[in-house]
């Protein structure tokens, strides 16, 4: 669409019918955004029930709302790019891989999130971003629930089972700088409808909780799946490997 008039189409930008891939990748980015939205209000609902505010600045996450709107559209573009590009290698080649950096995310959600989900803003949460570190990806966003005045993060540790599931494992959550008990969060999450949302549900291990989604269930009725094979998260970047179907 046409950022300077919504109701002009922009041919350029129009994309084409998404093949069988690119609907496997939308039902898994659909399926993880639900997962990480469902752990933003167990958080949030957890951080009501001790705290009536938590102020504190998160100056990581601060810095990360900032953007300059020419740099970040170059960004999104790139992100876009990437995303396609892995789209057609999963398709086409045996192996593939790809590298995608938190600035092209954060380009992304900062132009094309709250006007391509508008359910994240309406459910009380503002400004998503995400922050790459050292193994552990972090997903923060300004809430406006209520009284509850602060920046709700999660941070969890992706991995790829040995049943070829991808884990998402929960570091911690925490609102501005106070750090939610984890065993609150579990307890809430146990009391939601996650073990009947589709492909996930939740596990605990040794006092440490994960959101497991189950790839085979997204990718239900194709002949051959795409198969995810490593998730490697690093300062600023995140790295995907896999194999392909057909």
């Amino acid at each position: 669409m046409n950022d300077s008039d919504p109701t002009v189409p922009d041919p350029v930008e129009e994309a084409p019918a998404p093949s069988r891939g690119a609907k496997g990748f939308r039902r898994l980015a659909l399926v993880i955004l639900a997962s990480l939205g469902l752990l933003f209000f167990v958080a949030a609902g957890t951080a009501v029930g001790l705290y009536l505010s938590a102020t504190a600045a998160v100056p990581e996450y601060e810095a990360a709302v900032v953007v300059d709107p020419e740099i970040a559209e170059a960004k999104r573009r790139e992100f876009e790019s990437r995303l396609a590009a892995l789209v057609s290698d999963t398709q086409a080649a045996p192996e593939w891989q790809s590298r995608i950096t938190a600035e092209q995310v954060n380009a992304w959600l900062a132009l094309r999130m709250e006007r391509d989900f508008p359910s994240f803003q309406k459910g009380g949460f503002s400004e998503p971003r995400v922050l790459f570190g050292e193994g552990t990806a972090t997903f923060a966003a300004r809430s406006t629930l209520g009284r509850l005045d602060g920046v709700v993060s999660v941070t969890l540790r992706p991995e790829v089972t040995e049943s070829d599931e991808l884990a998402l494992w929960i570091e911690s959550a925490k609102i501005g700088r106070l750090s939610l008990p984890l065993e609150a969060i579990l307890g809430q999450l146990r009391q939601t409808t996650l073990a009947e949302t589709g492909p996930l549900r939740l596990t605990q291990s040794g006092g440490r909780g994960a959101v497991i989604v189950d790839l085979d269930r997204i990718q239900a009725g194709r002949a051959k799946g795409v198969r995810l094979t490593g998730v490697n998260v690093r300062p600023g970047e995140l790295l995907l490997r896999g194999e392909g179907g057909e």
